[in-house]
């Protein structure tokens, strides 16, 4: 099954754990589908646990979930400061945009208490201007309420593989959105419950191409 009949997507990470906490279901559910994960820090400025392990972290996550619809790719900086806005989008594009043929990029959205999620988000709009790519936004625990989804993956028998997958980021386990309870709530929404459906990621198609 293919992700919204797109064949490759290029997945933007502001720090590890990014895509995997918040998109990790819909490489896991969609196979035909060839997903291209940038890690683009080693963490966030200011934390004690951002280091070059954070990565390993993120290798072990995917590792767990034993499947290979997806290539990770790590940037060779530390902190997304260490690059200025055209650094990324030309780092983005000589590395990725005009080497490989994608159909979407999916990324954080504006609407974020973290303004490096923040940042990121503007990016796909510039490295789409002359592309007809897809921009399709995730949900991470940091989103704001008055960013609306408008696309729910439903996770179906695939949320225990995702939990088991997060529990390979022992460095931050013990923030409170890595808790069970937390991770539910994130994962639930009353409008998919209400038609059946239980644990979804969520998503907002800004522009589509097909």
């Amino acid at each position: 099954m293919k992700f919204l009949n797109f064949n490759r997507v290029l997945c933007l990470s502001p720090h590890p754990d990014d895509t995997e906490y918040s998109m990790a279901g819909v490489v896991l559910k969609h196979p035909d589908t060839h997903f291209d994960i940038i890690c683009l820090t080693e963490g966030g400025d200011c934390d004690v646990t951002t280091n070059y392990t954070r990565q390993t972290e993120v290798r072990n996550a995917w590792a767990n979930a034993m499947i290979d619809n997806y290539t990770l790719y790590f940037s060779d900086v530390k902190f997304l400061k260490h690059r200025g806005v055209d650094d990324w989008i030309n780092y983005i594009e000589s590395n990725f945009t005009k080497k490989y043929d994608y159909d979407c990029i999916l990324t954080t959205s504006e609407y974020d208490s973290h303004f490096e999620h923040v940042l990121v988000s503007s990016f796909a709009a510039t490295l789409a201007r002359v592309k007809p790519y897809s921009i399709i936004q995730y949900k991470s625990p940091s989103t704001l309420e008055n960013w609306i989804p408008n696309l729910f993956i439903s996770l179906d028998e695939l949320y225990d593989i995702k939990k088991e997958m997060l529990q390979a980021f022992k460095s931050q386990i013990h923030h409170e959105y890595f808790s069970e309870f937390v991770l539910n709530g994130f994962h639930t929404n009353f409008q998919c419950m209400k038609k059946g459906r239980g644990y979804v990621e969520s998503y907002k198609i800004i522009t589509s191409y097909e």
